[in-house]
């Protein structure tokens, strides 16, 4: 855009941290990812969890989601932002770890960077995991995946353009809070990637609705989900996935049960 300017820097080209105290404040979300490439050796002693420092990925968990909340303690110009929600999900490759971080916040500035600080974080923590076995391996490729909340509006890598959906605070009504649960058995244990519940949460803040963290549960037990959700009243509830010929798909049968 023709009127970008570097916003940390003053008229004197000085670092600084920047005034967002007259922005509004709106629900904002950032998903950021990145890549540990390693061996199929290593890949294999992660699924088995044969690694002589056990539970790699839930550790390496823990250490992104602690990443993104100290964020402003690790850049030195970042805010301090009060975090709805930190996911932290892995996909095992064959010879790869793909590291996906979703942080949300209702804010005045937006989560891009504690998005990446918890993929930079969880990265790293799983190179120290496995470096008794690899020492080579590489962390790379940590990029913004999407954005969505703020002025500027909805960002997607793949689609690189912006979609605005709010310049002041009332110019999307606000249509209240939305619940998303996503039925995956391999997502909720951590072998697979959730790649739906963000695409379906910015869709969701771009069209007024403010979500809570994306819920993901293992199939059998979508039903608990569901009801535990339904508790707290939201104004929309979006389930994904849990709809395949498998026994224990049994979203349909789940939603179906508290329909009126």
């Amino acid at each position: 855009m023709s009127d970008d300017h570097l916003t940390h820097l003053d008229d004197a080209g000085r670092a600084r941290m920047i005034d967002v105290g007259a922005k509004p404040i709106t629900h904002r979300v950032a998903v950021a990812g990145g890549r540990l490439q390693t061996t199929a050796e290593v890949i294999a002693l992660v699924r088995a969890d044969g690694l002589p420092k056990a539970d790699v990925l839930a550790t390496a968990r823990i250490a992104g989601i602690a990443g993104a909340k100290k964020t402003n303690e690790l850049i030195p110009l970042a805010h301090l932002l009060p975090l709805d929600g930190v996911t932290v999900d892995f996909d095992l490759g064959t010879d790869s770890i793909e590291i996906r971080a979703s942080v949300s916040v209702t804010a005045r500035t937006g989560v891009e960077m504690e998005a990446l600080t918890a993929v930079a974080l969880a990265g790293l923590t799983l190179h120290d995991m496995i470096k008794a076995v690899d020492p080579a391996a590489v962390l790379g490729d940590i990029k913004l995946i999407s954005k969505s909340g703020g002025k500027r509006g909805n960002w997607h890598r793949d689609a690189s353009v912006v979609e605005p959906f709010e310049t002041t605070p009332s110019s999307t009504p606000h249509r209240g809070r939305a619940v998303v649960i996503v039925s995956s058995t391999g997502a909720a244990g951590g072998s697979r990637n959730d790649t739906t519940g963000p695409l379906i949460v910015d869709w969701l803040v771009g069209h007024g609705f403010t979500p809570d963290p994306v819920t993901v549960t293992p199939d059998a037990a979508i039903a608990t989900a569901i009801q535990a959700a339904l508790s707290t009243q939201p104004a929309v509830l979006l389930t994904t996935g849990g709809t395949g010929i498998h026994p224990q798909d049994r979203t349909p049968e789940a939603t179906r049960a508290v329909l009126d």
